[in-house]
Parts: structure tokens; sequence; C-alpha cells
């Protein structure tokens, strides 16, 4: 079974290392406020040795360094650095061209980094029931995609990357109210979660330049 973090504070302590210089792409909001020490911009700067992030939309004041972000696309960002780890985390879920991205990403990463990729997985367990209730699974209306990891391993290889470990995130921890089917739901996805790591939402991509 594939390893499986309770939650990217598990992961990032984890996966991040201290000498890391990194790249948060996507970092503003994720369901979080930015004072929330589980925002995972936050668990990132707390980690690294210095961190810095690209998006579209965030408030410059809101942050203690701000020359260190960029308001750029995800597809198109052009910085002049490189880095250990980009953390791409639930964004290319979002992405009009991934193939892009992960062409900017191979740009900004030194040899021997890593490019990690937090995204839904396609068969956990809440899109599998959601087939047998609705006509399609309640998905975010700002996504274009779904991967598992076959499709994700296939998208990285066609443009230069190879993937190095796969795990799972059991939650995401953000927080909302929940229908009476949902918690039935949890318990099931609780205790699937103690044999088998394939119906759990979220997997996790660690991948390295060819």
């Amino acid at each position: 079974m594939n390893k499986i973090y309770k939650n990217k504070k598990e992961l990032i302590a984890d996966l991040i290392k201290k000498e890391d210089l990194v790249l948060d792409v996507g970092f503003w909001g994720q369901g979080v406020a930015y004072k929330d020490a589980n925002w995972v911009h936050n668990l990132l700067k707390d980690k690294a040795s210095e961190v810095f992030g690209v998006d579209l939309y965030f408030d410059f004041k809101y942050l203690d360094k701000p020359n260190n972000y960029f308001k750029q696309n995800a597809e198109e960002f052009e910085l002049n650095k490189k880095f250990n780890v980009i953390f791409a985390g639930d964004l290319i879920e979002h992405l009009s061209n991934p193939g892009k991205f992960l062409g900017q990403c191979s740009k900004h990463l030194i040899d021997s980094g890593r490019l990690v990729i937090t995204t839904p997985n396609a068969f956990n367990l809440f899109n599998i029931a959601g087939k047998f209730t609705n006509n399609e699974p309640v998905v975010n209306h700002d996504h274009t995609c779904y991967f598992n990891t076959k499709t994700i391993t296939k998208l990285l290889a066609k443009n230069g990357w190879k993937v190095e470990s796969v795990y799972f995130l059991y939650t995401l921890d953000v927080k909302y109210k929940e229908s009476w089917k949902k918690k039935f739901l949890n318990i099931i996805y609780f205790l699937l979660s103690k044999f088998t790591s394939k119906f759990i939402e979220t997997m996790i991509i660690v991948a390295k330049k060819i």
C-alpha cells in the first residue's frame, strides 16, 4: 500500500528539507486563511530555508517578504531563479494547459530538484459514491480535469518528467458542513484506508526531470 499522509502538515514535514529553496505555485487561498498556521504556504515557510510564491490573485500587504511573490500565470511564469523544490498544491486540475505548466516548472527547477504535486484522485471513494446518487460527482466548479496515477504519470512522461514516488493524502483539512451521507461515507473511508490507498481522496506525486 502506498504511504498515506494524514494531512499537508505531515506531508510537508516529511518531504521538504530545511535547506530547500521552494517555489509555491498557486499559493494563495486553498480554503484556509493566510493567518492560519495550517495554511500550506505558512507550513512551507516554517520548514524550508526560503519560499517564493506565484499566483494570479493575492494582496502583497499580507506577505512578510513582498519581493518573493509574483502575480503571474502558472502556465507562463518567468522568474530569474531556480529552485530545489516546486510545490503545486491542488493546482494542476485547474489549468487549461498542464503541459505548459510542467514546461515552466522544468525551466525553474535545478537538475536534481523535485516537483511535488497534489491533486484529487479521480477514483476516490467520494467520487465513486457520487456516481451512484448523481449523474456526476460534486466537483469544484473551476476544475478542468481529473487524474489517476496512470494518467498523471503519462502526462509527466510526455513533458520530460519521471515519477519518483506516489503517495496519498487522507484529508485537505478544509472544514465545511457535511450531509448525513457524507458522514456515513467518512466511516467507510476511514475503514478502507486501513487496508488500501486506492480510494483515498488526494494523490501526491513527486517527480524529477528526465
